[in-house]
Formats: C-alpha cells, sequence, structure tokens
C-alpha cells in the first residue's frame, strides 16, 4: 500500500489486543467566544457549538491523545454566556420568544454540565469523581453497591434509555447535548462491558433527535428513536419499522393541525420549552410543561385540552392514536395491533423491532437493561420473555415504581440519579476482568 492509498488512522495491534491509534488528532474547526444570549434561538446554537467541541474531545480522549486547551476555554466561555443571561436589576433568567413575548427558564443543567465537563477535563477522572461525590447523598454507598452488583458481568445487552437515567434532565431537549464526562463513562462500558449497546428513546432518531445531541464515538451504540420504531446500527445504516400508509396519513394531517398552533401567540412557548415539538417516527410530541414548572398550570392543562380534542376530531374510534400524558409531554402514539386488539407502540415493541434486524441473541443472557420512568418497564418485560439472565439498574425516588421493577427483575438496583448510574458503569470498565478487542475502531483502552 502506498502512502498515499494508507487510511487516515493506523491502529497497531498489541498483544493485549488493545488499539493504539499511531495517527488523527481532532481539532474543533470553531472557537466558542463570550455571546449574548437573549432569545431560545441565541441558546440552541450556542449548545450546537458545544457540541461540535466535545465530540473531538471525546474522540481525542478515547484515542489517548492530549486536550487542546483551546476547547477547554470554549466551554468556559459557553458556560459564563449562559451565566449572564440575567436581568441587570433582579436575578431571572429571561429568554425572549419575540419582542412581545418571553418566559422565564432555569438554564441550571446547561451551565452544571458544562462547568463539570471542564473540571473534569482540567483536574483528571479520580478528582472530578470525587467533585461530583460531594454534590450527592450516600454516593460513595450507591457506587460501591452498584460495583458489587455488576460483579465483574460481561453483558450481551446494555438496553438503556437517555433523558433522567444516563443523562440529567434538561428543561430543553435542544440544549441537551452529552457531556463529555458523560459520554466517555458511557462509551467505555459500552466497548469493554457489553456485546450490543443500545440506547432506546421516546425522542427522535435526528432532526432534532437522539443523534444530534450525542457525542459518543461512532461504531459504539445502537441509537433508536421513536420508541424504537427507527434505528440507526453500528454500521451507520438506518432502519425503519412498517407503518400502515392510512394512519401515517392521519399521522401527518395531525402534524399539520398541531403544527397551526405554534401560529397563536398564547401557544407559541410550547414549542420552545421541554420537548418541544417533535415529529417522531409514528408519533408525535409535543411539550405542555418543563422539568422545572415555568409554565402555569391552567395554560398546560388549556394546551393538552387544545390538542386532545385534535385528536378525537381525526379519530373519533380512537383506533388510529393513543395519547399518553406525562404531566410533561403530550405524546401522541400510533397504534399497532397487540393481543388483544390494538395498542400504543412501546419501547418493547422497538427492542423486538431492532433484534428482527440486528440479531441481538435475546436468549443469550446476561442482559442489562437501564431506565427511570413506567414507559422504560417495556424494555425489561421484552427481555424477560427471552431469558431471566436479566439485571436492571433503574434510576427513580419513586418507591412505586421500584418495587414494581424489583417485582419484575430479581437482579434489581436503584439509585438516585445519572450520575451515580455513569459513575458505577465507568468505574467498572475499568475494573471488570476485559475481553479482548473492542467494538469501536479509534478506541485506545
Amino acid at each position: 500500500m502506498s502512502n498515499h492509498d494508507r487510511p487516515a488512522t493506523v491502529f497497531l495491534e498489541k498483544e493485549q489486543g488493545f488499539i493504539l491509534p499511531t495517527k488523527e488528532y481532532s481539532i474543533p474547526d470553531i472557537d466558542i467566544s463570550l455571546q449574548p444570549i437573549r432569545s431560545f434561538k441565541d441558546l440552541f446554537r450556542l449548545k450546537a457549538l458545544t457540541r461540535k467541541i466535545r465530540s473531538p474531545i471525546v474522540k481525542n480522549i478515547f484515542s489517548a491523545r492530549v486536550i487542546n486547551m483551546r476547547s477547554i476555554e470554549s466551554l468556559k466561555n459557553a458556560r459564563r454566556s449562559l451565566e449572564d443571561v440575567y436581568y441587570r436589576d433582579y436575578e431571572t433568567n429571561i429568554i425572549h420568544i419575540d419582542d412581545l413575548h418571553s418566559i422565564n427558564v432555569d438554564l441550571s443543567y446547561e451551565i452544571r454540565e458544562l462547568k463539570k465537563d471542564t473540571y473534569y477535563l482540567e483536574h483528571g477522572e479520580d478528582y472530578f469523581i470525587d467533585y461530583i461525590s460531594k454534590l450527592y447523598n450516600k454516593f460513595d454507598q450507591h457506587v460501591m453497591k452498584g460495583l458489587g452488583f455488576l460483579d465483574n458481568l460481561h453483558f450481551n445487552c446494555f438496553i438503556t434509555d437517555r433523558d433522567g437515567t444516563t443523562n440529567n434532565y434538561c428543561g430543553h431537549y435542544r440544549s441537551s447535548i452529552q457531556p463529555v464526562y458523560n459520554a466517555v463513562f458511557l462509551s467505555r462500558f459500552a466497548s469493554l462491558c457489553t456485546e450490543h449497546p443500545i440506547f432506546i428513546t421516546s425522542a427522535p432518531l435526528k432532526n432534532f433527535g437522539i443523534i444530534d445531541v450525542s457525542v459518543n464515538p461512532d461504531n459504539v451504540f445502537i441509537y433508536a428513536g421513536s420508541k424504537g420504531r427507527e434505528f440507526l446500527d453500528l454500521d451507520l445504516r438506518e432502519h425503519r419499522s412498517f407503518i400502515d400508509p392510512l394512519k401515517q396519513e392521519r399521522l401527518e394531517e395531525l402534524t399539520l393541525r398541531v403544527s397551526e398552533l405554534e401560529k397563536k401567540p398564547e401557544l407559541e412557548k410550547f414549542f420552545y420549552v421541554g420537548s418541544g415539538l417533535q415529529l417522531k417516527f409514528g408519533q408525535l410530541t409535543i411539550a405542555r410543561q418543563d422539568v422545572t414548572n415555568s409554565i402555569p398550570e391552567e395554560e398546560s392543562v388549556a394546551l393538552l385540552s387544545n390538542v386532545t380534542s385534535i385528536v378525537h376530531e381525526l379519530d373519533p374510534d380512537g383506533t388510529v392514536f393513543r395519547i399518553l400524558d406525562t404531566g410533561k409531554d403530550i405524546e401522541i402514539i400510533l397504534t399497532v395491533d397487540g393481543e388483544n386488539g390494538t395498542k400504543d407502540f412501546d419501547k418493547g415493541d422497538g427492542l423486538k423491532f431492532i433484534d428482527s434486524r440486528v440479531n441481538l441473541h435475546l436468549e443469550k443472557g446476561p442482559h442489562l437493561v437501564c431506565g427511570d420512568t413506567e414507559s422504560d418497564i417495556p424494555m425489561l418485560e421484552a427481555v424477560l420473555e427471552y431469558t431471566d439472565d436479566v439485571y436492571a439498574i433503574f434510576v427513580t425516588r419513586d418507591v412505586a415504581l421500584a418495587k414494581k421493577v424489583a417485582s419484575l427483575c430479581s437482579n434489581t438496583l436503584i439509585v438516585p440519579s445519572p450520575d451515580i448510574l455513569l459513575t458505577i458503569l465507568g468505574i467498572a470498565a475499568l475494573t471488570t476482568k476485559r475481553k479482548k478487542g473492542s467494538k469501536a475502531p479509534g478506541i485506545f483502552l
């Protein structure tokens, strides 16, 4: 092979089975400077820039490369810009929708995760874990219990939700760019401790979905959006499940009707807070509240009533759509055939669809399933149909949910926050008995 034909990255195979890159160093082609944030457009643009900075940082870490100091300074400038979103006379976070309308927003997620990232990059992993341990009660006890729970296991499937499970909740989905430390801990665990790591989320796959907020290296995770109705495999091929054309027509009509609501000044805010309007494959979601409850309850309920009326007009018999109100989001889902008639498509259905396209060998455990809400339980139930060699870690403070998960799966661990779960997974990957090689090219572990 001539030098001209040689790929940009050359790997040397070591006796231990590690992959050591001899070339390639990713430097972001942009810098983030201090900038005013006065609108949602400004906010989302800034967070998109942080993804362009974070993604190369993660690649460099997994390529055993140093971190460009300009990148760290860019992340600091992004944080400082968000911290400056105040009216001068009183500390109220204000984001403008237009010249006449504005809304109080909580940017604590965005600021907090940027602060964690810069601390992680400047001080290293040991000091970082000590830093976040001070943010949670009984952090060390939870982590030690989690490491004992995983007990050096190598999992066939690692099936996980994202928001609230492996990622702290954010008030605005478009702002929930994955932090660097998050990607390092998760991708390391996925590559060293699992055969088939899978994200299954209710969010869209892309435009604007899980792909757009993730900074994990390529070829590590299968990304499934719309509860698994669409997914991107490890070879970056897209797969979509079948939808009845007549039902798809009805969904498109619903999308047009709901989109019209944005033209009403009193309803425009709902298209920016929380999940906003998400056009998924086989599903539509619109936020009626965010995690900080910034929308007055009567306005939130009024939107629910408005959307429900539209759905009933389009589907008076209730055979095409199912409405799921989470209290934060209104999810309108196309039905599928079930044992007792039509049912809404859930994450268990999504997992089975993924298995039909990419053989996951679900009958072969152990599997690890992670979630944080009732909507994640179908993933666990689906896996249990194939084998009882299943482990579950749920992130919740809901006693009833914790009991339900434990009743389904005897190997259950409950933790109170995504950061604790991440730490357990990140440390477990360093202490487990390693198997030769890793799935993702370019990861040096």
